[in-house]
């Protein structure tokens, strides 16, 4: 017989099944007791009486700890007051893995928890049907956007993740030992998936890890986080961001399609969003109309994200494009001699992507390496590529993590990581 998950079990009275799952509940009631099993799929109640089971059977029950893993056989008893309308009696029941008490915690979500506390023991928090509900939804968005890329004629492909140089310039760099010489982790796959528009494939998507080495310690930052990165030939600022809007849409379609219940736990205000294009001197001048003093040539903080969702909304995908020069990386195109042709996005109140067209031409990075105080012997590979037939280019980037907070409804990015790494945090 082989097992079947809980949702599965058929509504026929006497029909033999085979369950398998964790030990959720016990009531011991003397003569009549009762188990609860919980498997990925939902909760079963199994019948135990007297009399009406083996007595090995009987007596295993009072030897169960909560969280034990379970494997029952038995036959489907129809009983309206039971959970889902039936419950099992058992004609075997093994104990597959007996587990320890107490828990070290209480991840049903009755008792208070701290998120420390849950992260040191993830694997049991995720038990917890509203926390699994969240990964089922990251899962779907990393789905989507590869769905989305792929029916675009867009090409995946897979960055090296050890490197030379920072091809942001900015964020610092997890160094390592590569052999005789010294390396640093990835901080973005930004060069490479630039040359792969030189290249017959013209448009390209990846999802990658990357690591960032600030000291920061925030409800949105990490210092391992996974990045949706697109990059394609012949496109500008404004027709990248289009690809943009139209994923986030398309993902947030999905996600209220395919995670249905995922959604009714944790999001169910969740609306596929509206959009709002705005230029950075627009945003500067409504954010100082709306009591929030930022001056130009400032990047936007937390407090300027926030304050732009309650003007807009927090269902709205806010666009925020043709920033100054100076606020963006050396690899993206200007504009003039003030402004570039980079962007970022906001969505419910946080900076979700941000992305541009690239300069595609040598002597330009060369001017806009130094002017960031970069070395242009570090890029020398990728200055020397640039001579032979790169064509205008564009692309951008998604956090995942930030994504699913903002689908999930989720107060700290760590909560969106099944195993995060911040600056306090090797382990799980």
């Amino acid at each position: 017989m082989e097992r079947i998950y809980t949702k599965g079990i058929p509504k026929d009275e006497g029909k033999k099944v085979k369950l398998a799952g964790w030990v959720d509940e016990i009531r011991l009631l003397g003569k009549l007791n009762f188990v609860i099993l919980r498997d990925r799929e939902g909760k079963v109640q199994i019948i135990v009486k007297r009399g009406e089971v083996e007595d090995e059977i009987f007596k295993r029950v009072k030897d169960l700890t909560k969280e034990s893993v379970i494997l029952v056989e038995g036959k489907v008893k129809l009983n309206e007051e039971a959970p889902g309308g039936l419950e099992i009696v058992p004609e075997k029941l093994e104990i597959l893995s007996k587990a320890e008490v107490p828990l070290p915690i209480d991840f049903s979500g009755k008792v208070n928890t701290t998120l420390d506390k849950r992260l040191d023991w993830r694997f049991l928090d995720l038990r917890n049907p509203k926390i699994d509900a969240i990964f089922k939804v990251q899962s779907e968005i990393a789905r989507t956007f590869r769905e989305f890329f792929r029916k675009r004629g867009f090409t995946e492909f897979w960055p090296p993740e050890i490197i030379e140089a920072a091809p942001e310039g900015g964020a610092e760099l997890f160094k390592i030992k590569y052999f005789e010489r010294d390396a640093y982790l990835a901080q973005s796959p930004e060069l490479y998936k630039e040359l792969a528009t030189g290249t017959n494939l013209e448009r390209v998507f990846t999802i990658v890890p990357v690591w960032r080495a600030e000291k920061h310690d925030t409800p949105k930052h990490l210092n391992e986080i996974r990045q949706m990165d697109i990059e394609a030939a012949f496109e500008d600022q404004f027709s990248i961001m289009k690809y943009l809007e139209d994923v986030v849409k398309y993902i947030v379609e999905s996600v209220l399609k395919n995670c249905t219940e995922e959604i009714e736990l944790l999001n169910p205000e969740l609306e596929v969003p509206k959009t709002k294009y705005l230029s950075y001197d627009e945003v500067i001048e409504i954010l100082n109309e709306n009591n929030l003093s930022i001056k130009y040539g400032e990047d936007l903080n937390p407090e300027a994200e926030k304050k732009l969702a309650e003007i807009y909304g927090k269902n709205m995908l806010i666009f925020i494009h043709s920033w100054p020069i100076e606020l963006k990386p050396f690899y993206i195109m200007p504009k003039d001699e003030k402004m570039s042709n980079g962007f970022d996005a906001d969505y419910g109140g946080i900076e979700i992507s941000s992305g541009g067209q690239r300069v595609h031409r040598p002597e330009i990075l060369i001017k806009h390496l130094k002017a960031k105080g970069l070395d242009p012997e570090q890029f020398k590979f990728f200055l020397n590529s640039l001579k032979y037939g790169i064509p205008p280019h564009a692309g951008w980037s998604i956090g995942l993590e930030r994504l699913t907070m903002v689908l999930c409804n989720l107060k700290n990015i760590r909560e969106a990581t099944m195993y995060p790494r911040d600056r306090n945090r090797l382990i799980p």
